[in-house]
């Protein structure tokens, strides 16, 4: 059974010295384990700490959650930023990197894919519909499971075998991919041309999918992919 890394979300705690819990929303949990995928959270350490971790791996999922610092890829907050975790950022953009330069497998999702971009040089847009996005409802009303807007497949990869070159996706995220990091390449895009999955040239895998695969058991395959 392979072995898969998750970098952990987080939520702050009122009690205990105002100290954060790190841990994962279930549906991740049930997503690998229903591909038959074993899985070890992997909260934020040292990187000496996680480069003994690291290579016992064979494959990395970096979850949905809050904004990513726009320190980070060289701009100004735009005033619709939501919170930053310095901390997370530090860790999931360590992990992003390791795994494009070792070839380790690895899926990003909605926040994820965000981290993989900038992880290798991109940028993001701090806000989608004050940036210009309006045409498409990214940050959906409906709860999950409700489907919203519609992605198209612009390019072939492992989401040819699981989806047909036209389907729809739940999109819960106020931020979105702006300039493409160092040699990705867009696989999907929104109606309004807002690019909705990547991959890594040259990597066995390095995909990040913009949407929320683990609250759709439709598209619990995508984690099949970690599997090789």
């Amino acid at each position: 059974m392979r072995l898969i890394g998750v970098a952990t979300q987080y939520r702050q705690n009122e009690g205990l010295m105002n100290r954060r819990f790190w841990g994962l929303l279930e549906f991740y949990l049930e997503a690998l384990a229903s591909q038959g995928l074993a899985h070890v959270l992997l909260p934020p350490q040292a990187p000496e700490a996680l480069e003994r971790i690291l290579p016992h791996l064979d494959g990395l999922l970096l979850p949905g959650g809050g904004d990513v610092d726009p320190a980070r890829y060289g701009e100004e907050p735009h005033p619709r930023l939501g919170e930053v975790s310095p901390e997370r950022d530090a860790h999931e953009l360590f992990l992003a990197r390791y795994a494009a330069e070792q070839g380790l497998p690895a899926l990003g999702v909605c926040r994820g894919i965000q981290v993989m971009n900038v992880a290798l040089g991109g940028t993001l847009y701090q806000d989608l519909e004050a940036q210009g996005f309006t045409e498409v409802q990214h940050s959906q009303k409906s709860p999950a499971p409700a489907l919203g807007h519609r992605v198209r497949q612009v390019a072939s990869s492992p989401l040819s075998r699981l989806f047909p070159e036209t389907f729809r996706v739940n999109s819960y995220h106020h931020q979105g991919l702006k300039a493409l990091g160092r040699g990705l390449k867009p696989l999907a895009v929104a109606p309004d041309g807002l690019v909705e999955a990547v991959a890594l040239e040259g990597h066995p895998l390095f995909l990040g999918v913009q949407w929320h695969p683990e609250l759709l058991q439709e598209h619990w395959g995508l984690f099949g992919l970690l599997k090789g």
